[in-house]
């Protein structure tokens, strides 16, 4: 708001959602209001009928005074609830208008859940991925068309294209955040969809492109795929990736961090995903463009530890940095939601493609070219 001062024109709409609101009770008010002195009304004409009628009867002997004081204290005790039925039946209106919401979230449901006749795996996950065939529909437009593609245990595979080719898309069916429109996703052989979903994604670990810290501290947030891990854990992995900065906060690893991250840069928010994704040493480690914000040595030094885990483990890497994906054992291009070249990184660097495209204009050969053309 401020980089584009834009600050009148955000408190002129928030006076006028204000002024909305300010309406709408003082309607709900008036309609009170016009039907409050009818009921108000008829709940005291109950008194004057039985001063009026009772006080007759009771001259005329018809009733004793005991009888007349019974009808005087029962027209008391209907007065007032009387006059609070008005209110009720206000509150009951928003009653109503709250409670279609309440329904509408306590009925929902995940359409993504555990199969009843789920397969039941023991052991560690070994971490083989296979897509066959595998196409991805999201509010009728086809997002991922025909992809084949068969990742080995502990194998290093990049994955590489234009925004919004699918890159995203096509990792979030591992861990099944969406299901397959067409053909299978499985792990070691098994389809995601016949897994038990707390055992299929406590083997994969998941550093996301947007990160999302928890209000808790830098220890929490690391260790929140396994509460019950030691310090000495918690320290081991943020130093695998990089989180070195923690030694500068007021309290290290006790600080307190705000919600996604607040007053950490982009980079230090990714170090701590990275780390709280390494933390559960899972079977199949996704990294969604991680180190995009930090420095060169930093990513560098990352590398390295990723190089060299001390557990086995497959890796899925989308970047857009050649210094990420050369290392890779396999680089999977994507282009409009298809498989369009796979290859190590001499392989694409060799051939007219993307991969070549983007290699040469970030180490700025692309501009000698045009220069010596020139």
């Amino acid at each position: 708001v401020k980089a584009f001062a834009r600050e009148d024109y955000e408190i002129e709409q928030f006076d006028k959602k204000n002024e909305d609101y300010r309406k709408a009770n003082l309607k709900a008010s008036l309609l009170w209001f016009k039907f409050s002195p009818y009921i108000d009304g008829f709940s005291q004409s109950l008194s004057i009928a039985v001063l009026l009628v009772g006080g007759s009867f009771l001259i005329m002997g018809r009733i004793s005074i005991g009888t007349f004081a019974l009808f005087n204290s029962l027209c008391w005790t209907l007065t007032n609830p009387m006059s609070t039925l008005g209110m009720l039946i206000n509150d009951l209106q928003r009653f109503f208008a709250s409670a279609s919401k309440i329904v509408e979230l306590y009925y929902a449901r995940s359409t993504i859940v555990t199969r009843q006749d789920a397969v039941k795996k023991e052991g560690r996950v070994q971490g083989a991925v296979k897509f066959d065939h595998v196409t991805l529909k999201r509010n009728g437009t086809e997002v991922l068309h025909d992809i084949n593609l068969d990742i080995k245990p502990g194998e290093t595979i990049a994955v590489m294209g234009p925004t919004g080719c699918g890159k995203t898309s096509l990792i979030s069916l591992i861990p099944r955040f969406s299901d397959v429109s067409g053909g299978t996703v499985s792990v070691d052989g098994t389809p995601v969809g016949m897994y038990d979903l707390k055992k299929l994604r406590g083997s994969v670990g998941i550093a996301t492109q947007d990160v999302f810290l928890f209000s808790d501290t830098v220890d929490g947030n690391i260790a929140y795929g396994d509460p019950e891990m030691s310090e000495d854990d918690v320290k081991r992995f943020a130093k695998i990736a990089c989180v070195d900065f923690v030694d500068k906060l007021p309290e290290g690893f006790d600080t307190v961090i705000g919600e996604r991250g607040t007053g950490l840069s982009g980079g230090q928010k990714q170090r701590i995903a990275l780390a709280r994704a390494l933390a559960i040493k899972p079977s199949i480690l996704i990294l969604d463009d991680t180190t995009s914000a930090v420095d060169m040595e930093t990513e560098k030094y990352i590398q390295d530890q990723l190089a060299h885990l001390d557990f086995d483990c497959t890796k899925i890497i989308v970047a857009q940095r050649i210094s990420t994906t050369k290392r890779a054992d396999r680089i999977v291009i994507l282009d409009k939601g298809r498989v369009v070249d796979v290859g190590t990184h001499e392989e694409l660097i060799s051939r007219p493609g993307y991969y070549r495209e983007v290699y040469e204009l970030q180490n700025g050969i692309a501009g000698e070219k045009k220069g010596g053309a020139a």
